[in-house]
């Protein structure tokens, strides 16, 4: 009978789990910090014993190769190389332990025995040592649990809701990173003795052609314990592979392990980690408290659960001008944030995006998580009191500490969050497409704290981030809309020394052409849909579409002249900004009335098309207009008023979204009675639209987070007061926001849809009229300490 075959593999594997899969020297010290961590010792004690750093080794080696000697000159003698190891004395080395390591070299004849000597007291007398407390190994562990890769009991534990740093079962093997030779001491409480297990690395090198089980390692019993109580484990790692002296030591410790150990919290390392090298301790340093103080801007909030309902609480400042802002957002708000919108692109008959959702759950998996940032603007830093002396020592402090937001899971560093390579929250790419580079990682000292277990939030086995999921993907996006939505927003919307350059103008209002052209993808797909019957129609959108092109361009050649014409800086900034606003304006619409058009054509039969499309071809002529309406600083006529019954164009408007309602099961309920007024219809259609396209967008974001949820919109006309009132059921607004959501660019939506300009455009549309926009301020109308409410009042 043949026998069941299964997987096998070479020895030489586990180089690739080890030495080859940990990144750095740093990371391998960190691996068996947390080791230690997770066995429950309160301190780690590391101790470096260097008698010869491995430079003073090679330069040892060199000279007994005759490498750099004068070919005229006799081979180097022992004595010469001993001299050599002499002058590569460490300066903190205890004279004991290097005479101890001089000794080994007495009976040295010749060159060849010194080499061999050499080698092997380099491997003696040099090591890295990890001591810990914890519970320690038994000698069944050792052979087990340590000698088997990959367990899982930690994995277990943590499901059970443990709170181990590690459960892959294979962050031991990068001792292999940092030595070729390996010592593990360890015991149990209770036990009679110590437990030793020593490991060759060198036997699993890519040279040996051997299978793993042919390689033979086995622990054994060692000395008897003076205490049957001691536990803990010892990890000596010798025949170092690295440079170990005091400098580069003491450079690791304070620089890339300080930032292991959250160092938010002041002194929290030095509690848990007592470092030498030789006689010299090691302090490792926290993040200066006066430094944060010193911080230009800074945001701090949480996610946490009310009853179940996720809740973003925190605030954003700029300390430099004294402007705070609120944040405080829940349920659908949460969800939306959470959503990635993704531009779809050749799909007939769809909307122009496509959100990709999480699944509710997977905020309750994440679970609550805190965030500390801070945004300091480099070119004018000050002196710290009792910090720094100068404004350059300053920005070395804030060199030191940052990199962007780093992640911690129960106080430890999760990998490369915040490393220079890593760009996880999209800081660079924003901020170096904006002039002053505002809010790039070299200005933000942060940290993100979490404390969901690895089933939610897993590690990669090579440190290079978390696991792709639901979880991950939510943090992601929150933070990244805390930072870029909100602090970034923040600090320009109050930042007076900030700048519209003519170059961003221009290429702001360049950017229509990418909309135009898909747009023009648009109509050719309803040219095939409609048929030939159609053609008149497609062919007017189609000119609509090129005058629409024609009328931006032209705003692109006027401002050079009006640039010209304006002296004062501040004219020229106001100019500049007009006309980058409008033209986002435009872009805004624009994606607006084509996805309306193709999610009208989609839901209609073949006989309504031609309805749709001459609703695309109104909407086209009246940005044509607009384009005049909003550019006041060109000179351009203003779109005339009339008389009309406002009760027809809301109904009309209503109407126009009928479809829409019915496939979101939107019940509409309205109240509109007659009321005759004079105003711009355009505007006052542009200001209905943006109102119940937010309700719409809102509706179904809480439909999507809570089940059962039965969508209404409520919209009613006043004619004594002459209020046009626009409310829904959806999550609302915190009642501190009520005002900041009519600033440009605020939006909690994804950041493929909506630029957050639809609210200050409608109100910008409203007081052009001399009314006013603004929230009701009665709270809980629809949902228990929220807004709903929007009021459009005529009689201002």
């Amino acid at each position: 009978m043949k026998k069941p075959m299964s997987f096998t593999f070479a020895a030489r594997t586990l180089l690739e789990l080890g030495k080859e899969l940990i990144s750095s020297d740093e990371v391998a010290l960190y691996e068996l910090i947390k080791n230690s961590v997770d066995a429950g010792s309160p301190t780690v004690r590391i101790v470096a014993r260097i008698v010869l750093d491995k430079s003073g080794l090679q330069r040892a080696m060199d000279t007994i190769a005759g490498i750099g000697r004068d070919p005229k000159l006799p081979p180097a003698t022992p004595s010469e190389v001993l001299d050599v190891i002499r002058g590569a004395k460490p300066e903190n080395s205890a004279h004991e332990h290097f005479d101890a390591f001089m000794a080994q070299f007495e009976n040295a004849q010749d060159l060849v025995a010194l080499r061999d000597q050499l080698h092997e007291a380099y491997s003696q007398h040099n090591w890295l040592e990890v001591h810990d407390s914890g519970s320690g190994m038994s000698l069944d562990d050792l052979s087990e649990i340590f000698l088997r890769i990959g367990t899982r009991s930690r994995r277990a534990d943590n499901v059970s809701g443990a709170q181990y740093l590690g459960d892959k079962g294979v962050g031991r093997l990068s001792a292999m990173r940092l030595g070729e030779r390996l010592r593990v001491t360890t015991t149990k409480s209770g036990e009679p003795s110590w437990h030793e297990l020593d490991i060759d690395w060198r036997q699993f090198s890519h040279d040996r052609e051997m299978d793993i089980s042919d390689v033979v390692v086995e622990p054994a019993d060692g000395e008897l314990k003076s205490d049957s109580r001691l536990q803990g484990t010892t990890i000596r790692i010798s025949d170092l592979t690295g440079h170990w002296g005091l400098d580069r030591f003491r450079e690791l410790l304070q620089g890339k392990i300080a930032r292991m150990i959250d160092p938010f919290e002041a002194g929290a390392a030095n509690r848990l980690l007592e470092v030498h090298h030789n006689n010299t301790r090691v302090l490792v340093p926290s993040v200066p408290q006066s430094l944060l103080k010193a911080a230009h801007a800074s945001a701090h909030g949480e996610l946490k659960f009310e009853d179940g309902e996720p809740v973003l609480a925190g605030t954003v400042a700029y300390h430099r001008y004294g402007q705070t802002r609120i944040l405080n957002q829940r349920g659908a708000e949460i969800y939306s944030i959470t959503q990635q919108g993704v531009k779809r692109r050749g799909k007939k008959g769809h909307a122009a995006f496509q959100n990709v959702a999480i699944r509710p759950d997977a905020l309750a998996g994440l679970g609550p998580f805190k965030f500390d940032i801070y945004w300091f603007n480099r070119r004018i830093v000050e002196p710290v009191p009792s910090l720094t002396g100068t404004a350059s020592e300053t920005r070395e402090q804030v060199a030191q500490w940052s990199g962007g937001p780093m992640l911690y899971r129960y106080g430890f560093r999760v990998l490369p969050y915040g490393e220079p390579q890593d760009d996880w929250l999209n800081l660079d790419v924003v901020a170096f497409g904006e002039s002053g580079f505002k809010l790039n990682r070299q200005q933000v000292i942060g940290r993100v704290r979490v404390w969901s277990p690895h089933t939610a939030l897993s590690e990669q086995t090579n440190r290079q981030g978390l696991v792709d999921s639901d979880a991950a993907s939510a943090l992601r996006t929150i933070m990244m809309w805390v930072l870029h939505v909100e602090l970034r927003n923040l600090i320009n919307e109050v930042d007076k020394s900030e700048q519209v350059s003519k170059r961003q103008a221009e290429e702001k209002t360049l950017a229509f052409r990418e909309t135009q052209h898909e747009v023009e993808q648009a109509v050719s797909e309803l040219r095939a849909k409609l048929g030939v019957s159609a053609r008149p129609l497609v062919d007017r959108v189609t000119r609509g579409v090129n005058t629409l092109a024609e009328q931006c361009a032209a705003l692109i050649g006027r401002v050079d002249a009006a640039v010209k014409e304006l002296t004062e800086e501040r004219e020229k900034f106001v100019y500049l900004a007009g006309i980058g606003l409008m033209t986002e304006f435009i872009f805004h619409e624009l994606d607006r009335s084509v996805g309306h058009t193709l999610r009208l054509l989609h839901d209609t039969r073949r006989d309504d098309s031609a309805a749709a499309i001459r609703s695309l071809e109104a909407q086209l002529v009246t940005l044509q207009k607009r384009i005049s309406a909003f550019d006041e600083l060109t000179g351009e006529k203003r779109q005339s008023k009339s008389t009309f019954d406002l009760a027809d164009l809301v109904n009309d408007v209503l109407s126009s979204h009928s479809n829409e309602f019915r496939r979101h099961r939107i019940e509409m309920m309205k109240d509109t009675p007659s009321l005759r007024i004079k105003a711009n219809r355009g505007m006052v259609i542009q200001i209905l639209e943006n109102l119940l396209s937010n309700s719409v967008y809102w509706l179904k974001q809480q439909e999507k987070y809570q089940g059962g949820f039965d969508p209404r919109i409520w919209v009613k006309i006043d004619p004594i007061e002459k209020t046009v009132t626009v409310d829904d059921n959806g999550p609302g607004i915190a009642p501190e926001r009520k005002e900041l959501i009519f600033q440009p660019f605020i939006t909690s939506k994804p950041a493929a849809q909506g630029r957050g300009l639809g609210l200050y455009i409608s109100r910008e549309l409203a007081q052009h009229h001399d009314w006013q926009l603004y929230l009701d301020a009665d709270v809980g109308l629809h949902r228990a300490g929220r807004l709903s409410r929007f009021v459009l009042d005529m009689g201002a």
